[in-house]
């Protein structure tokens, strides 16, 4: 049947021309751009599943980097311990170096003076030490008892890790939990002195709390008054001679031949925590506050390096589901480019055949007019 109101053939052809065309442009942006679905009208499903890989992704990139900075502290609060570990041997053979009786008082002095030094650079190293801005060992508005700081190792919120930063005790760090010289002891005398006049020189027996000799000397001083208090004029046991001169107005003390009795209570000051005068004592002391000092911070690094362990196997796994994630949102998103080059082909090999034959169409109509020849 010839029509000529309808071109069935010019339809269809325009119709497989536009549906080659479509094909074609879709290869080509494929081609283009590397992806298999570059709009949800490519695969809705699979860009649906492709983009909650792809945060998945994300995640563990940036958990990668968050583990990598949580090494990077650890290491830096390492290296601080380090140094302070050294400073403490150094003190320690300072403190063992002083217990020996073959040093003066003034050799331990010497001593004492770099203990002192090392002391502080101690406490400055762990107030000092920070990364990024966080200070490593300050332990403000933290538990008393150690710091904890939450690294974010996962593309979820409960993939963490805590770093705990244990606590150092600071006070058996000072110059006073540290000192391998001994210590210079306070007396205090309790009652006003009590003078008497008397013909002829006397003794009389005071008593003294807790004075350990450290070959160093014991001085009482006074200040200018009515009473002044009689001087101490040896250093040896309990039993102490006392002699002076009742002069109100002489700052100096001094032995006279008249002699003044005073009734006096003396203790010893244990306002400096309870100071001991023997050069031994102290540096006994020393030694046990440095072997505790020792046994934190090594405790405390041993603590840092588990931990850097721990966020090295984090990374590394990490870094794996990364890989095997990436490769199968590969699988869906990207393009075969074998196969799109085919398709490319046969859709040029369409459109350019879909075109001759709506041109076909178009002129067959033209044969109805010899039927009006």
């Amino acid at each position: 049947m010839s029509v000529i109101g309808t071109n069935i053939g010019s339809l269809r052809a325009a119709n497989a021309n536009t549906q080659a065309n479509e094909a074609l442009k879709s290869s080509m942006e494929r081609l283009s751009t590397g992806k298999r679905i570059n709009s949800a009208k490519d695969d809705a499903a699979g860009m649906a599943i492709s983009s909650s890989m792809t945060s998945q992704i994300r995640g563990m990139n940036q958990a990668v980097r968050n583990a990598n900075d949580g090494i990077s502290l650890a290491q830096t609060a390492d290296g601080a311990l380090n140094e302070v570990s050294n400073m403490l041997q150094r003190v320690r053979e300072l403190g063992v170096q002083a217990k020996s009786g073959t040093y003066s008082t003034d050799d331990r002095a010497t001593i004492q003076t770099e203990v002192s030094a090392l002391t502080a650079q101690i406490n400055d190293v762990l107030d000092r030490t920070e990364f990024n801005g966080v200070k490593l060992f300050d332990k403000t508005g933290q538990d008393a008892n150690s710091k904890s700081l939450t690294i974010q190792v996962g593309a979820t919120s409960d993939n963490t890790v805590d770093i705990k930063i244990k606590s150092l005790d600071a006070t058996k760090l000072t110059a006073d939990g540290l000192n391998v010289a001994g210590s210079t002891v306070t007396a205090t005398a309790l009652k006003t002195a009590k003078t008497e006049q008397v013909s002829a020189q006397t003794n009389y027996d005071a008593s003294l709390q807790s004075l350990n000799d450290a070959k160093a000397s014991l001085a009482i001083s006074t200040a200018k008054g009515t009473n002044t208090a009689a001087q101490q004029t040896a250093v040896d046991d309990a039993q102490k001679v006392v002699d002076g001169d009742p002069s109100a107005t002489d700052a100096a003390l001094k032995a006279g031949t008249k002699a003044m009795l005073a009734s006096a209570n003396i203790v010893v000051s244990t306002a400096q925590k309870s100071a001991d005068a023997s050069a031994a004592t102290a540096s006994a002391t020393t030694l046990t506050n440095v072997d505790n000092a020792l046994k934190d911070v090594n405790g405390l690094r041993a603590s840092l390096g588990a931990t850097q362990n721990r966020l090295s196997s984090a990374v590394n796994n990490l870094t794996q589901n990364m890989t095997n994630l990436t490769d199968a949102r590969s699988r869906i998103e990207d393009a075969d480019f074998s196969t799109e080059t085919t398709q490319l082909a046969k859709s040029q090999i369409l459109a350019q055949a879909s075109t001759a034959m709506l041109s076909q169409a178009n002129q067959s109509q033209q044969g109805v007019l010899k039927l009006l020849g």
